[in-house]
């Protein structure tokens, strides 16, 4: 992209405009580029950014405060063991979205060390303008020494190319992204093979749904009442950890992206009194037989001395051959 830039500080861009090769013109405002202009946000989108946009400035944390003291849980010793399930090293190139106001922003940047590389995004400008605040208090007392980076954008559309990322983190917006299979998928595309991907939010854990403690908690926050999103998690996800946190109020979903769906040796014999591959069970299913048909092969083919898959190959083969007038290609595996 280009950068057109309209004020300094220092070395830093305090506003100007970045510009795609496509022409599409974003502005950056007090150091922050803004890409919401890149999708048309979704009606839950639009809500969930006036929201948090409103309680921004103080009110967010007052109420995140209030949370961890009624659930009787070190805030602390919650989002550290988060931010432990990404296996962060020294110099990592690490995404934080829906960084918010920086309540684990600080904690993933101490761990990445010189060279390394922390992007901190939101839907909301005003938690960015908040978590930028936060972050400079954070640094003038840790001393971050990895580079740290700030955007505005939609997580269904993160302005980043595949595979950039070493570790993607998010807590605490996943269930109001527009559209959730999306959202993930987004995550994923980020990261590199190999990477580590966390994402949570509310949602009671499914052993407390219909206890008069889960009703508490849904009449207090209805957000509560949602279901842990499984089903967002990609083929590709391999080391899966689900785990319930927070009196069991809050899922958190992480995992390792793989490279497409599992391996498996379609071609490898079963040693059974079946017979067959996964291969042959799956691709080769022919018509059902009767009841006493089936008896019948499984005693011929105990007869025989072979597996139910080689007898039944060797005789389709031969009558199919002899129907078609084909030489026999003799026996089947």
């Amino acid at each position: 992209m280009k950068l057109i830039v309209t004020s300094m500080a220092g070395d830093d861009v305090v506003s100007g405009e970045l510009v795609s090769p496509d022409g599409h013109r974003y502005a950056i405002d007090r150091g922050v580029p803004n890409f919401l202009g890149a999708v048309e946000l979704t009606p839950i989108e639009e809500r969930t950014k006036a929201e948090y946009d409103h309680v921004a400035d103080s009110i967010y944390d007052v109420a995140v405060n209030w949370q961890f003291t009624a659930f009787r849980v070190d805030e602390n010793a919650v989002r550290e063991s988060m931010v432990d399930m990404l296996d962060l090293k020294p110099g990592m190139r690490v995404l934080e979205v829906g960084c918010g106001t920086g309540r684990d922003s600080f904690r993933l940047a101490r761990r990445l060390g010189a060279g390394g590389y922390l992007h901190m995004q939101d839907l909301s400008p005003g938690m960015v303008y908040a978590g930028v605040k936060k972050m400079q208090e954070y640094d003038r007392e840790m001393h971050f020494i990895c580079e740290l980076d700030y955007s505005i954008s939609s997580a269904t559309a993160l302005p980043f190319a595949d595979n950039y990322f070493d570790a993607v983190f998010h807590f605490g917006g996943f269930n109001q992204f527009g559209d959730l299979m999306k959202g993930a998928a987004e995550l994923t595309r980020v990261t590199k093979i190999g990477g580590r991907i966390l994402y949570g939010d509310e949602a009671v854990a499914p052993w407390l749904k219909g206890t008069e403690f889960a009703r508490i908690v849904t009449t207090n926050n209805a957000l509560f009442d949602a279901d842990a999103p499984l089903h967002t998690l990609p083929a590709s996800a391999r080391d899966v950890v689900v785990r319930w946190i927070i009196n069991n109020c809050f899922y958190v979903i992480a995992f390792t992206k793989g490279e497409g769906v599992p391996e498996l040796d379609l071609d490898m014999p079963h040693q059974g009194w079946r017979g067959g591959t996964m291969r042959s069970r799956y691709f080769g299913q022919l018509e059902g037989v009767t009841v006493e048909t089936k008896q019948m092969v499984k005693e011929a083919a105990a007869h025989a001395g072979i597996s139910i898959h080689a007898w039944l190959d060797q005789l389709l083969k031969r009558e199919a051959a002899a129907e078609l007038g084909k030489p026999d290609s003799g026996k089947g595996g």
